[in-house]
């Protein structure tokens, strides 16, 4: 049975099973950026930069790639925190950000975020039970009911209430801190959680008990996560796929099998040899992949990758597009050279 207050979901499932729960398409931001006094002209940075997906219900789509490719940003994009410079989003069929779209305050409960910083995300104001507890009250919950409620989320996440709940964040380590974080976004019964290198923080075995909460509430929640991490091992552990990110672009997405054992892009070929080696027989001598990204301000013409791409030849000098090279498994790849295969 779940803890749950299901009262809290409006339009609960209005797509029906088979309609995707978000659909994201050309999304876009570019944040601006002082220029030359000397110049008119104003810069921006692409940090995304033409991003389509879509999330099924019940599953886990993990995003990858390098610090700066756009993964954070679009997580604020998709939870409302940013506004986006074009492009759409729906959620369950019903559009974001539009006039006769999914009312805000609905869209708010039904997607909610987890961040990395446990610490910053609670308000060392507040004991552990009142932070929970907020949310629902703004929301029209009675404040006993809330505090029952952020009791027995508390105690489903692992942690007693009665033992932690009137503690305050200062008090708690990393890992309790977050398993907070996560009781206080099942407070509002969320359909999808956005986790935003959620687990980076915490060291192995305290990682290694969130995950495998996160696994349990997504069965018995009948949750929807998307799981932004570096750590491409907990990815796979995690996702039913994966989409991979490069300077704001998308580059390749499919099942994490297909990812991780048929990879096509030279990007996620060299993301997963730059994996560290448990056997330090087996220690990487060669780089995988040389040189930094390029600028977010000035992008390159035509591939953003044929800097730092062994195989880039005169065909890059035109932008791939993203494509499906295996209707089977809905394997989709932008890259010219794995096309022409």
């Amino acid at each position: 049975m779940s803890l749950i207050d299901k009262s809290l979901v409006q339009d609960s499932d209005v797509g029906g099973p088979a309609q995707a729960l978000l659909i994201v398409n050309e999304l876009r931001k570019l944040f601006p950026i002082n220029g030359s006094i000397f110049s008119s002209k104003k810069d921006y940075v692409h940090a995304v930069n033409g991003v389509s997906f879509s999330i099924n219900k019940g599953e886990t789509l993990g995003i990858v790639g390098e610090s700066g490719c756009g993964k954070s940003t679009l997580a604020k994009l998709l939870s409302n925190l940013i506004k986006p410079t074009s492009g759409s989003m729906i959620f369950d069929g019903q559009g974001i950000n539009e006039l006769r779209g999914i009312p805000l305050k609905t869209l708010k409960k039904n997607l909610q975020m987890v961040f990395q910083d446990s610490y910053s995300s609670l308000n060392p104001r507040l004991n552990i039970l009142a932070s929970i507890a907020y949310g629902p009250m703004i929301h029209g919950m009675k404040s006993e009911d809330a505090k029952e409620l952020a009791a027995n989320l508390l105690n489903r996440v692992g942690l007693d209430a009665n033992q932690f709940g009137y503690r305050y964040p200062h008090e708690l380590s990393g890992g309790q801190r977050q398993r907070a974080n996560i009781a206080r976004a099942l407070s509002f019964s969320p359909r999808l959680l956005l986790l935003d290198e959620a687990v980076a923080a915490l060291d192995k075995s305290v990682q290694a008990q969130v995950l495998n909460l996160l696994i349990d509430l997504k069965k018995e929640e009948n949750l929807t996560y998307l799981f932004i991490s570096h750590d491409l091992n907990v990815v796979h552990y995690m996702s039913d796929r994966v989409l991979v990110m490069y300077l704001g672009k998308v580059v390749e997405v499919g099942t994490v099998d297909r990812i991780f054992n048929e990879t096509a892009h030279p990007y996620t070929k060299a993301l997963l040899l730059a994996q560290p080696a448990m056997d330090p027989a087996k220690r990487k001598i060669q780089v995988p992949i040389m040189g930094d990204p390029p600028s977010p301000i000035h992008l390159p013409k035509g591939c953003s990758f044929k800097s730092r791409c062994a195989h880039a030849n005169s065909v890059c000098e035109d932008e791939p597009k993203l494509k499906n090279i295996d209707p089977i498994t809905d394997h989709w790849v932008s890259c010219h050279h794995h096309l022409k295969d």
